[in-house]
């Protein structure tokens, strides 16, 4: 039982990088990350917590900057401050996934990443555990690397971006990852992605600010990475696949679903590998979607769609963040009851990642 009277899962937490892990890139590829670290320095000039330093908001300027976010001693003292049990990190979301368009430089960005990370959760493996990034670029390379992550460093799954340049994830090209990450069960997240550099825009590139891209991007990114799961066809694909949609909110995912649900009753024959509503799918125990603790529509998205779905993400320790109270809000909250904080809390984020 934890500080708050719930065991406690945090299904999306963030750090875990070790400093300067980018200088344990192979001497050959050490231009083409300088090249990149300044893209991204000028690409995320206006976010706050990296090129912002000043709000008039409630934004966290300096969260980034936190000790457990890069120190693992840090970060199991912040997850007893915050009442976490067990966390899982995510690394940032800069377009690794396909890094300047270079495979090989995707690889060994991937590779060292993960390997860094694998140094952080050997400090305490069963609170500290990670997904994986792969090179997306070339599913292959994805595969292997998904399959060294899981068997030599432990890690509980993979995070992919919304979609993949110019391919939606329901890209024929994918299957081999989606049925690796079956064949090893683990989960596979979808955890933003829209804004990284070299990233094909879906609606961003209409934006200027940081506020409009960022709350568009992230839920929007959601909606297509669910059709591609359901309407796509990759859950009919893979029955035993579990998915998350992360950061993103959760609800919209209601009406989402139902708007799905209607267009494949009126033309089902338009989703050809499919037979039947996405909803079914979604709603199979498979999938999962993350909050944030204070998200008001929490209770209407348990009720429309049952306790088995929402998992609770401490979102760590990112500007838009609420630490260190997530887990207070949650356990507070008279709009749940204490099935459903025990679901969001605990089992739902167990199930996820397959843990006991």
């Amino acid at each position: 039982m934890g500080k708050y009277g719930y065991y406690v899962i945090d299904a999306d937490g963030h750090g875990g990088d070790l400093p300067n892990w980018q200088g344990r890139l192979p001497a050959e590829f050490q231009p083409k990350w300088e090249e990149r670290r300044e893209r991204i320095k000028k690409h995320f000039a206006n976010l706050p917590g990296v090129g912002v330093k000043q709000t008039k908001g409630t934004a966290k300027l300096d969260s980034l900057e936190r000790a457990g976010m890069t120190d693992p001693k840090s970060r199991l003292e912040d997850m007893d401050l915050e009442g976490i049990d067990r966390t899982i990190m995510f690394p940032g979301g800069a377009g690794e996934e396909w890094a300047g368009l270079d495979r090989d430089f995707a690889i060994a960005l991937c590779r060292t990443l993960n390997d860094a990370r694998a140094e952080f959760l050997k400090y305490e493996p069963k609170r500290l555990m990670s997904v994986a990034k792969l090179p997306m670029i070339d599913p292959q390379a994805a595969v292997a690397e998904l399959r060294r992550c899981v068997k030599e460093h432990g890690m509980v799954g993979m995070v992919t971006p919304q979609h993949v340049r110019e391919k939606n994830l329901d890209h024929p090209s994918f299957d081999i990852v989606w049925a690796e990450a079956e064949r090893l069960n683990v989960s596979i997240c979808v955890h933003g992605g829209g804004q990284a550099i070299d990233q094909v825009p879906i609606g961003v590139d209409r934006f200027t600010t940081r506020l409009e891209t960022h709350a568009f991007t992230h839920p929007v990114g959601q909606m297509l990475a669910v059709m591609s799961f359901s309407v796509g066809g990759i859950l009919h694909k893979f029955p035993k696949l579990r998915v998350a949609f992360l950061e993103a909110n959760v609800g919209w995912l209601p009406f989402w679903l139902e708007r799905l649900d209607e267009h494949w009753e009126l033309t089902p024959e338009q989703a050809p590998l499919i037979d039947r509503k996405p909803s079914e799918y979604i709603l199979s125990g498979r999938c999962f979607i993350g909050c944030d603790p204070d998200e008001s529509t929490i209770p209407n998205v348990v009720n429309a769609c049952g306790e088995g779905v929402v998992v609770y993400a401490s979102d760590y320790c990112h500007w838009d963040c609420r630490f260190p109270d997530t887990v207070k809000m949650i356990s507070e909250r008279s709009d749940l009851s204490k099935s459903a904080k025990e679901a969001i809390l605990h089992t739902n984020p167990g199930r996820l990642y397959n843990l006991q």
